[in-house]
């Protein structure tokens, strides 16, 4: 009996010790903006952003952030610190819709601004990141 129950478990230890390795994943998620449309937006303080994009990757998707802030030097600049807006999302699965709306306020800086959608996945695999130029005049 007990060179019965040896078998087993010599036998149990090599089918678990033999399984496949992993490949590790390096393949980065997709960010695809469906809102706005076009790779530059004009606004005025005050007017609504509607902001959406679809995600996805080849395992597992971690985390999102929409983040809207100052341009620098393109263009107008903006005189002061301007306006700024960013919002993190904790997220998972193969796909994800990120939709938002954010409202520029009545006072915001007239200028040039940058919205930037940025993804990371599980393995810590970043999107490129998606830059859409935003004027408020």
């Amino acid at each position: 009996m007990k060179k019965l129950i040896f078998l087993f478990v010599v036998s149990g230890t090599l089918f678990t010790s033999c399984t496949k390795e992993e490949t590790p994943d390096t393949q980065k998620p997709v960010i695809t903006v469906t809102s706005p449309a076009g790779d530059h937006l004009d606004k005025a303080p005050g007017d609504t952003l509607n902001l959406a994009a679809l995600l996805t990757d080849n395992t597992e998707l971690l985390n999102a952030k929409i983040d809207i802030h100052v341009a620098g030097d393109h263009g107008h600049k903006v005189t002061g610190e301007g306006w700024e807006w960013a919002k993190v999302y904790t997220i998972g699965g193969l796909e994800h819709t990120l939709s938002e709306t954010v409202v520029i306020p009545t006072d915001a800086e007239i200028g040039e601004y940058h919205i930037t959608f940025e993804a990371t996945d599980k393995a810590g695999n970043a999107a490129t990141p998606v830059v859409i130029e935003l004027h408020i005049d």
